[in-house]
């Protein structure tokens, strides 16, 4: 990141948002041509990756996508009108403490490295590299009672067991780790050290851990969620945001607790219309978090980011899970399933054999464990091809990804000034009329949520002049007109009425001022950002 940002200083500025529970800092990259505006008044985009700590192709999209800008504005039209007239905020890395963690030693975890819920004392099966070879797999034990026996299809895989199936080997299968506290009977999985889960602190219909898993003691608990909620909030030009997970292969949007027919239907038109261009750029389907996506519709996911920044925010979300083993070894996303049946599994270990020589899958070998004595290890090494794509696949998940990242951020609204007349009614007495236009394909209030929220400030028109004093005879100085619709308003038909668009709309002032006097008009919007005229007061002739 400090590379990048160093070969284009008039471009970019990395800082630190805060520090994460273990202190460490949180960087952002931002980026704009700062010799156009400031940064706060052009329309904002926000990015993040790895609220999940092992889900680190997230943080991957984000450097690239920060690569792809920087690299390409030199040359590159689009990119360099999306540099020029917003400003990108991209912060790669969320829990950088539990990713440290996923990436430097063979644990894995949910989000934060703070142990959550606090207990007396750890019971039951950790996870452990007990044969020391540097990964968690699973541990197979002989056991006349075992619900699983290996498949006749491919020794590696184990399968159910069947009511009538009395021919063993049978067996039990376990975390590869070690028993605390363990009475020698029955041997329970003990609830993970760290429980937290950091996309499920936000403040959006969040609810305490009987209710939603791993959510924390109170709404923004955590420094990591704190800091990334601070800054969304003191950026109000952030009008779109995309936020990246693992594992699945599919473009998530709006809600993860209402169908669509709860929503503000505009809205949900806008989402659909920029998802399938998503699905375009990337072969994701862009889904429903709630209608598709959620299994228990009774008990959906609570204090998610995403839906706390459409609910609360306004912002025009999507968290996209990159990809999908599955899928790419033939089995349909969505399939209700159980993963665990034998014919996905052999699908899987084929696409493994195919594809990544049959390094993914450890053939179980003999050990012997200090408490269970004789058993086998072995399993997939799940962290870099089930969680996160091998690297062979990764450049094409970040490219496609960054692509839509791009298109959903031209897709803001973007004000111009145009047709600015002036007309003498008398000596000293002039007529001064502009036409506001919003030229891009989001409304200046972003979505119909954002106005129901409070955060959708009306467009706003000032007329001033330097060189010599105006008075207003009619029409104040600053005019608020409310909102200009974008492109995407009515299917991309435009409302006219009076001679007006709901695209765009004229302010007019009647001025007293000496002829030759400077006038500047300037429009702002806080989605939508600025645009400046200047003309002067003439007489005819």
């Amino acid at each position: 990141m400090r590379e990048l940002v160093a070969q284009k200083p008039g471009l970019s500025k990395m800082y630190s948002i805060g520090k994460t529970y273990e202190g460490r800092e949180m960087w952002m990259v931002e980026i704009t041509n700062y010799s156009l505006g400031d940064p706060l008044k052009k329309p904002g985009m926000y990015i993040d990756g790895n609220h999940h700590a092992p889900e680190v192709t997230g943080s991957m999209v984000c450097l690239y996508t920060i690569w792809y800008l920087l690299s390409r504005y030199d040359w590159d039209p689009f990119v360099k009108d999306l540099v020029d007239a917003k400003t990108f905020y991209i912060l790669p890395r969320i829990a950088q403490d539990g990713a440290e963690i996923f990436l430097h030693t063979p644990y894995t975890l949910r989000s934060s490295t703070r142990v959550y819920p606090e207990r007396e004392r750890e019971e039951g099966l950790v996870p452990e590299d007990v044969d020391g070879d540097g990964w968690i797999l699973q541990m197979r034990v002989k056991d006349p009672n075992g619900e699983w026996k290996v498949s006749r299809a491919d020794p590696r895989l184990m399968v159910r067991r069947q009511p009538w199936d009395t021919e063993g080997p049978f067996y039990k299968i376990y975390p590869e780790g070690v028993l605390k506290n363990w009475d020698g009977g029955e041997i329970k999985i003990a609830p993970p050290k760290w429980g937290l889960d950091l996309n499920r602190n936000y403040p959006a219909n969040w609810e305490p851990e009987v209710g939603q898993r791993g959510s924390g003691p109170y709404p923004l608990s955590e420094p990591e969620t704190r800091n990334v909620a601070n800054f969304i909030i003191s950026h109000p030009n952030i009008g779109g945001a995309m936020s990246y997970h693992t594992t699945m292969g599919a473009i998530l949007r709006p809600s993860a607790t209402k169908p669509d027919d709860k929503l503000p239907q505009k809205d949900v038109a806008i989402y659909r219309a920029i998802g399938e261009k998503g699905t375009e750029l990337t072969g994701y389907p862009c889904v429903s978090t709630y209608e598709d996506y959620t299994t228990d519709k009774a008990h959906p996911m609570k204090g998610v980011f995403m839906d706390w920044l459409y609910e609360h925010q306004g912002i025009i979300t999507f968290s996209t899970e990159l990809w999908n083993a599955w899928v790419r070894a033939g089995e349909k996303l969505f399939d209700r399933r159980d993963r665990s049946s034998e014919e996905a599994q052999l699908k899987l270990l084929q696409w493994n054999d195919r594809e990544l020589a049959g390094q993914a899958f450890e053939m179980w070998r003999p050990f012997d464990h200090p408490q269970l004595g004789p058993v086998e290890i072995g399993g997939w090494k799940s962290k870099f091809t089930l969680i996160n794509p091998p690297p062979a696949y990764l450049e094409a998940e970040c490219h496609k990804n960054a692509l839509f990242t791009l298109y959903h951020a031209a897709c803001l609204p973007r004000l111009v000034l145009e047709k600015g007349e002036v007309t003498q009614l008398a000596p000293g007495l002039f007529k001064v009329s502009v036409w506001v236009k919003n030229t891009g394909y989001l409304p200046t209030n972003i979505s119909e949520q954002a106005i129901a929220a409070g955060k959708a400030r009306p467009v706003i028109v000032e007329l001033s002049s330097e060189s010599s004093p105006v008075e207003f005879i009619a029409g104040r100085s600053s005019q608020e007109i409310g909102h200009l619709d974008g492109l995407a308003s009515a299917g991309g038909t435009w409302v006219f009425r009076q001679g007006e668009t709901a695209q765009k709309k004229r302010v007019e002032w009647v001025l007293k001022a000496s002829a030759g006097t400077r006038i500047r008009v300037r429009a702002w919007s806080q989605k939508a950002g600025e645009a400046m005229l200047e003309t002067v007061l003439e007489a005819p002739g």
